[in-house]
């Protein structure tokens, strides 16, 4: 229990200090008792109006004190007393605590903080989505690669960890492709594409391409029936001469491309022999072919968000 000190009392505390400090009172303030009175006038007038300012302070303490003791809140000093003292007390403590407020956010995570191993990534712009699952036994680094700009510096990417998803996201009147990175991180020209091109009112034409290569099995649907790609992994019987590995042992097999060596030819005879031409590009005149065999089977598409398994080659 501590004592609440008013305004009265620290009044007339400043006149005692004042008349201690000056060895006499001014303006008709008090000094001490009339104990030890001088022989002037002056100085029993003066001892007379201390004796009655000193009974006064010990009747505003003793006030002061029964108020306490009935007041939950009386041990903070008030504000008064602390001005005038120049302490630095105040009804939020300054050193060693915290106050309820900052208590509060220091120990909670805010939820853009929460992190998790199976969460979303997302980059790219755009009312277009293509939200992509690694389904592969290693990380996967995809890139967005947008026509007329670099293919080896994609415009965004998202890195996943087996199993985990993210999203892609492009504009109205774009068009590129999605690709996986080697295990180096590097975007080669090889790759496998998940090719894409929205329209100035989100028509979509997507379809899945192994012309250059396939380091990746890519399978993708618009989630209104159409698919296109596929989810098998094949590289391990591929023939010798067509087949490729980076450094991290990830294989890639030789795309037609224009046919011009014969790892091509391999290569494109294999996979179309696999997967036929109906899903994915294997050849590059493969959209002329009748339906069943022609792989734009999701042109003007009216769906602007599409979900895709990037898996093991």
């Amino acid at each position: 229990m501590s004592t609440s000190i008013t305004p009265d009392t620290q009044s007339l505390m400043q006149e005692l200090i004042t008349a201690m400090q000056s060895g006499s009172l001014s303006s008709g303030t008090g000094s001490t008792n009339g104990a030890g009175q001088s022989d002037g006038t002056q100085n029993t007038q003066e001892e007379a109006k201390l004796a009655e300012v000193f009974q006064e302070l010990m009747s505003l303490l003793k006030q002061g004190n029964q108020e306490g003791s009935a007041s939950p809140g009386s041990d903070t000093a008030s504000p008064a007393i602390s001005a005038a003292t120049g302490s630095s007390a105040s009804a939020t403590p300054v050193t060693g605590s915290t106050s309820p407020a900052t208590s509060a956010s220091s120990n909670t995570s805010s939820p853009a903080a929460t992190t998790s191993g199976a969460s979303s990534v997302s980059a790219g712009d755009g009312p277009n989505t293509t939200t992509i699952t690694n389904t592969s036994n290693h990380d996967e680094k995809i890139g967005q690669f947008l026509n007329g700009g670099s293919t080896t510096q994609p415009t965004a990417e998202i890195d996943l960890k087996p199993g985990q998803t993210g999203t892609l996201k492009y504009e109205n009147g774009q068009g590129g492709y999605d690709a996986e990175a080697d295990s180096s991180g590097n975007f080669q020209s090889t790759a496998s594409r998940l090719e894409f091109y929205a329209d100035a009112k989100g028509v979509n034409n997507d379809d899945v391409s192994y012309i250059d290569g396939r380091n990746a099995s890519i399978k993708v649907s618009d989630g209104n029936g159409k698919t296109a790609g596929d989810s098998q992994s094949i590289a391990a019987d591929a023939p010798s001469n067509a087949i490729t590995k980076d450094a991290g042992g990830r294989a890639t097999v030789t795309g037609w491309y224009d046919g011009s060596t014969q790892g091509m030819k391999d290569g494109g005879a294999y996979m179309e022999s696999k997967l036929g031409t109906g899903n994915a590009y294997i050849h590059p005149d493969d959209d002329p072919n009748a339906t069943g065999s022609n792989p734009m089977t999701m042109a003007q598409d009216p769906s602007q968000h599409y979900t895709a398994d990037f898996g093991d080659a």
